[in-house]
């Protein structure tokens, strides 16, 4: 509104205060109705968020039972095995097995049987191809290339092929400390399997390629042990293990296709290589994960009616409501749910409905869990409960696509939410148009006021005047008399 001004000072009536007694008799209706109107949409929000917080959180335990692999979960048990570990997924069939880990996987590793005095020493002119498996890379080498220098060109030139060279200083006398120390070149396969295994060609310039003199020092190949300049510390081998009675291999320590929907990991090896531990291998159902989906899609749907109560309800002692009492959005969530809840499932087995799974309506509306015969309809196997939920009209699909149609960004709680959004930018609207008009009619009152003080100030003097003169008077006629 517009700065008030010192009306009545002319006239010494408190005009200010009358203008602004004026102001407020028009505006504080209004305001008070608009403030009234936006604290029962404030809440309105508040009440369908809190709404749409616990249908959200029931999708999830919904989600969690209508997901293709949510009710085929298996446990896996290995008696604590040091030797192997193992998960399953949804193929694999219920039963024990017998498990020997015969060994683990290897990965290749050579050393050079030269000695040189340093990483400075250096090592031959010609030209290294050095193979990993069925991969292979060229090294070329000059009079003065270094070890050092030789080992920084094999790193380099092996990209991801799997291949480290790596110096090793160690002591010419292993008893004798003084002897000093000399460097080696180690060459390591990073990846496991006999079939990873490490070849070195050499091209040396002196044109004797596989002596113990200059870049022939490196030369080494399996099926030339006699000729070979570099000593297999560790030989590259498959991981093999034995399951029930029959022996599998791997390049690496993982065994998925033996059985069925198992892995199979080779940890460690037998302590005992000619009598390896039998161990067992157990894959069953996972019944206790299921029925903790299904208990949680129990609570996520107690939640949903409770806060559906707490916004609809209506308390007859206060004579107070919730702030969507009464909203038939809500009704129609509410009824809708406990239609689905409530239903049987067309295309399930042998258990058609919540009930047949140990699942009650309670008084509340709430639902409550019989844990021991939910514990027997799963023991039965988890064919008829996946079909009681995700057949084709089950209750968990029915479900999810009523709730998505509540909860997606163009559902119907996003659509009322946004209707409450516009009234409150209304408002916002309608408070900024009675300001102004507020703003006109004090303008049109001070300018009468004005006026008004204007006038009642010249009657106020002209009184003053007036007096004056008949005071004057009287003193006249009073002095003749005398």
């Amino acid at each position: 509104m517009a700065t008030i001004g010192s009306l009545g000072a002319g006239s010494g009536l408190d005009l200010e205060s009358l203008l602004q007694k004026l102001i407020t008799a028009e505006g504080t209706p209004r305001l008070s109705a608009l403030t009234r109107r936006e604290a029962a949409i404030q809440a309105d929000i508040s009440a369908f968020g809190s709404l749409k917080s616990a249908l959200d959180q029931f999708r999830a335990g919904v989600r969690a039972l209508s997901a293709a692999d949510a009710l085929q979960q298996r446990t896996v048990a290995t008696g604590n095995s040091a030797y192997f570990s193992a998960s399953a997924g949804a193929a694999a069939a219920a039963g024990t097995h017998s498990i020997q880990v015969l060994g683990t996987a290897r990965a290749q590793r050579l050393i050079s049987t030269a000695s040189f005095a340093d990483a400075g020493a250096t090592v031959g002119e010609g030209t290294l191809t050095i193979t990993l498996g069925d991969a292979s890379f060229e090294v070329t080498t000059s009079a003065t290339t270094t070890l050092a220098e030789l080992k920084t060109l094999i790193n380099e030139a092996t990209g991801d092929s799997g291949l480290a060279a790596t110096l090793m200083v160690v002591a010419v006398d292993p008893l004798d400390a003084s002897a000093g120390t000399v460097t080696r070149l180690m060459l390591s396969s990073e990846k496991t399997g006999s079939a990873n295994t490490i070849g070195v060609a050499v091209d040396d310039a002196d044109a004797t390629d596989t002596d113990d003199q200059g870049l022939s020092r490196f030369y080494f190949s399996a099926s030339d042990p006699l000729n070979s300049q570099l000593d297999e510390q560790q030989a590259a081998a498959d991981a093999r293990i034995v399951v029930n009675g029959f022996t599998a291999w791997s390049a690496t320590n993982t065994f998925a296709d033996v059985l069925e929907g198992v892995a199979i990991t080779a940890l460690k090896d037998p302590e005992d290589p000619l009598a390896p531990a039998v161990e067992t291998l157990t894959v069953a159902l996972d019944r206790a994960g299921v029925a903790a989906r299904v208990k949680s899609f129990v609570n996520g749907y107690n939640e949903v009616v409770k806060a559906i109560r707490s916004v609809s309800s209506y308390d007859t002692a206060t004579r107070t409501a919730g702030a969507l009492n009464g909203d038939a959005t809500v009704r129609g969530i509410g009824s809708r749910l406990r239609a689905i809840i409530g239903s049987q499932a067309p295309d399930a087995g042998g258990i058609g409905s919540l009930a047949q799974l140990g699942i009650s309506t309670q008084r509340d509306g709430t639902l409550a869990v019989d844990a021991a015969k939910l514990d027997a309809a799963l023991a039965g196997g988890f064919g008829d409960v996946a079909a009681l939920f995700q057949g084709e009209d089950g209750i968990a699909v029915r479900l999810e696509q009523t709730l998505d149609g509540y909860l997606d960004s163009d559902g119907l709680l996003a659509s009322r939410t946004q209707g409450l959004d516009r009234q409150l930018a209304q408002i916002g609207t309608e408070r900024e148009n009675l300001n102004t008009r507020l703003e006109k009619i004090e303008a049109q009152y001070r300018t009468r006021f004005a006026a008004l003080d204007a006038l009642v100030a010249q009657l106020q003097s002209t009184g003053s005047y007036l007096d004056a003169q008949l005071a004057n008077t009287s003193s006249i006629i009073s002095g003749r008399s005398r």
